[in-house]
């Protein structure tokens, strides 16, 4: 199975993340998931990691929820470019947000992300995460 070396997960929803981070444990993609509340804490954290040697544990792939309080996805995704701009060098971002909303997947569309998932995190979108296979429920390379 392919692995990762690591999993960001931004979300402010305390079961939403549960059950997400239930799941990745269980795929065995990787050993390392790190759960931030905002944008905020999301960007210290690949602000510090982008600046270590590349042995360093970054995140490989970002799970973004877009709507929480202090910084939401889109401000993370704003900040991020201006202090990163080779942000997808490091890692990749995938959207996971219940927001079905066409005005945000059209607002999402300015960055370079890898996908736009709908919650919940289910075993076919973690296999389609690392390349297995193709699901519904997700947008890929927006």
């Amino acid at each position: 199975m392919k692995k990762v070396k690591s999993i960001l997960l931004v979300d402010d929803d305390d079961d939403s993340n549960f059950i997400s981070e239930l799941l990745i444990h269980k795929s065995g993609i990787t050993e390392s998931i790190k759960c931030v509340k905002n944008g905020s804490e999301a960007l210290q954290h690949v602000v510090a990691y982008s600046s270590e040697e590349p042995s360093a544990p970054s995140a490989q792939i970002v799970l973004l929820d877009l709507h929480m309080p202090v910084m939401d996805g889109f401000d993370f995704l704003k900040e991020l470019t201006r202090l990163i701009p080779n942000y997808v060098k490091l890692f990749k971002i995938f959207i996971l947000t219940s927001s079905c909303n066409p005005l945000d997947i059209e607002k999402i569309k300015q960055y370079d992300i890898e996908g736009y998932i709908t919650k919940p995190l289910d075993n076919n979108k973690i296999n389609q995460l690392i390349g297995l296979d193709n699901i519904s429920g997700t947008t890929w390379k927006m």
